[in-house]
């Protein structure tokens, strides 16, 4: 082989590793999720009506603070939260992260089945499976955890590549006391820009002189 062939061949090569600094990853590591503290189970006539028979959690998983971007509801408004989506093989991951207020020590979620990550291209839904340790279509309590920011983990179907946006589609439930069951869909997001950092800060492709 020719020097210059080399040349060319070392030249291509550097321009490919370069680009790849660049380059979002393909999938993504999930989350962390302990296992929280299951201190009161739900009773077995559980009633919507009737708080006392709600499960009652502590000890969830917590962030050092809310991390992840508050979803635009179609109405303008922003999800009191923040989410983190990680694209993984067997799954699709969505953090929600909370910091609980001071005074607010005590007080109860619900996640709705045929809640969804909607591609906001085709419409195909890519149904909520569970939320990592806890009920689904049952109130519960978390308690203990005020100022803290809490972390709960959603679990979907995982998301082809070729999904670019999503809507996170809340479905609708029975309302109750101080919970409004109306369902929820956020306006479209890429992807990419729900998912942990992973890029590398790229130079300036613009360089200055070099003065010595």
């Amino acid at each position: 082989m020719s020097m210059k062939k080399k040349m060319i061949i070392m030249i291509a090569v550097a321009n490919v590793l370069a680009g790849c600094h660049s380059v979002q990853i393909a999938y993504d590591d999930r989350p962390e999720n302990k296992q929280p503290v299951l201190e009161r189970p739900a009773w077995p006539n559980y009633d919507l009506h009737n708080d006392r028979s709600f499960a009652a959690f502590s000890h969830i998983q917590t962030a050092p603070k809310s991390e992840g971007q508050h979803l635009q509801e179609e109405d303008g408004a922003l999800t009191s939260g923040a989410y983190t989506l990680y694209r993984c093989k067997d799954a699709t991951y969505m953090t929600y992260d909370w910091t609980v207020p001071k005074e607010q020590d005590w007080f109860f979620w619900r996640f709705t089945t045929g809640s969804a990550l909607i591609d906001a291209d085709t419409g195909d839904r890519y149904l909520l499976r569970r939320v990592e340790h806890f009920p689904l279509d049952q109130c519960f309590w978390i308690y203990g955890q005020s100022t803290e920011t809490i972390r709960l983990v959603l679990e979907f179907p995982p998301l082809p590549l070729s999904v670019k946006r999503i809507q996170w589609y809340e479905a609708s439930a029975e309302s109750r006391r101080w919970m409004d069951g109306t369902g929820s869909i956020t306006k479209p997001i890429l992807i990419d820009d729900l998912r942990p950092h992973v890029k590398e800060k790229q130079p300036s492709k613009k360089q200055g002189r070099i003065i010595r």
